[in-house]
């Protein structure tokens, strides 16, 4: 009994042994997704020397006081304050920035005496669409707490008592800061979390298709089905595009169903609907691009594994640490800015920010164009790498 014990351990050590490359995958690939994970996540839970959140104050006063506000909301490290001078939008549709903060003429006039509830605000904030709530909140109290010590200075000076506050909290309750929202013309309803989520897993989704791809093309070549194909004179050419157009058909049903999940399935269950914006052409060129990226890499990782669970780890853990870096997993909001740099070498980023800003901003084609070129890149550079690769295996 225990000599059939050890003789099975050790033909199953000696399968292991042969199979070197995936047995490797288990290990490297895991270790580089919690890397990944670990430096992403780093300032999240450490909350120190975060990047901040990037605000454009438009000056249409420069006055002392409007230029000591701009001073005292830079002292905060939570906002990276910089001057703009083109209209507000302008300065969100690229999701860089989260608010802009426009003074008005008048706002030095405003500080003199009490707050006029009835007058027009004098500061506009607006929110960029990625902006959460919460994020807003803080940004507009802190605006009303500089504006509230900057009323009590201007107060103690003409006191003859000094111009500056203590160092402790003082909250405004005034009304003299007005927040508008740079969403697309969707009834005047800002967008649901689920135009955040159903693009992200939506990309994610459609780069998995590489394990079904990579399995079914390696069977193949195990069972001599593709030698069999070449003594019919079907070339090399012909069989990577039978192969890669069903596959193609798959993605575009997978975004499809996914949209329609959005808007339909998710409000039958109690949440908000996905309101798609931007242009249909864009949706669709987007979406093909996708689907080009996603098999381009799917035929090279079945032209270069072995076996179908190289294939398998290869695509399924190599889309885990796209989708990580990406912005997928983890949004690129919460990553330092180093790992910010790296996501943009992701294709699941190229593909999540163009979802965003169609989806967010009301973007077009020219304003995903960089986007698709890259993913069309990607594919078409993949798919002629795998044809070399073939070519030699022959």
């Amino acid at each position: 009994m225990l000599q059939q014990l050890l003789a099975s351990i050790v033909k199953e050590l000696r399968l292991l042994a042969r199979d070197v490359h995936g047995l490797g995958l288990l290990f490297i690939l895991p270790l580089a997704f919690i890397l990944v994970m670990s430096f992403a996540l780093q300032d999240l839970f450490a909350a120190r020397q975060g990047q901040g959140l990037g605000v454009v104050v438009i000056d249409h006063e420069d006055t002392d006081a409007s230029r000591r506000l701009y001073e005292r909301l830079a002292s905060n490290e939570a906002f990276a304050l910089k001057h703009g001078e083109a209209a507000a939008a302008s300065y969100l549709d690229r999701g860089d920035n989260s608010f802009t903060l426009e003074i008005r003429e008048g706002f030095a006039q405003s500080l003199v005496g009490a707050p006029q509830t009835n007058a027009p605000p004098k500061l506009i904030v607006t929110v960029a669409p990625d902006t959460d709530k919460r994020t807003e909140l803080i940004f507009v109290a802190a605006v009303r707490q500089a504006i509230g010590r900057q009323r009590v200075e201007r107060l103690l000076s003409q006191m003859g008592m000094g111009g500056q506050t203590s160092g402790g909290a003082m909250t405004s309750l005034d009304s003299s800061v007005g927040v508008e929202y740079a969403y697309p013309d969707s009834g005047g309803q800002a967008p649901s979390a689920v135009q955040q989520n159903v693009p992200a897993w939506l990309v994610f989704s459609i780069f998995f298709i590489g394990i079904p791809f990579s399995n079914t093309f390696i069977r193949e070549r195990q069972i001599g089905t593709q030698r069999r194909l070449r003594t019919i004179n079907l070339n090399p050419a012909t069989q990577f595009l039978g192969k890669l157009a069903p596959y193609f058909v798959v993605n575009q049903a997978q975004v499809a169903l996914m949209l329609a999940a959005g808007v339909f399935l998710v409000p039958l269950l109690g949440g908000q609907a996905l309101a798609i914006h931007g242009s249909p052409l864009a949706l669709v060129l987007l979406s093909a691009s996708l689907s080009v990226a996603a098999l381009g890499l799917a035929l090279l990782i079945a032209v270069i594994s072995r076996t179908t669970e190289q294939a398998t780890l290869l695509s399924g853990l190599g889309s885990i640490v796209f989708a990580a870096i990406g912005g997928v997993m983890v949004p690129k909001f919460v990553m330092p800015a180093a790992m910010q740099t790296v996501a943009d070498y992701s294709p699941m980023s190229w593909g999540l920010e163009a979802f965003l800003t169609l989806l967010l901003h009301n973007g077009g084609v020219a304003d995903i164009s960089g986007e698709l070129a890259k993913l069309c890149g990607f594919g078409l550079c993949a798919t002629a790498v795998a044809w070399l690769f073939y070519r030699r295996q022959e």
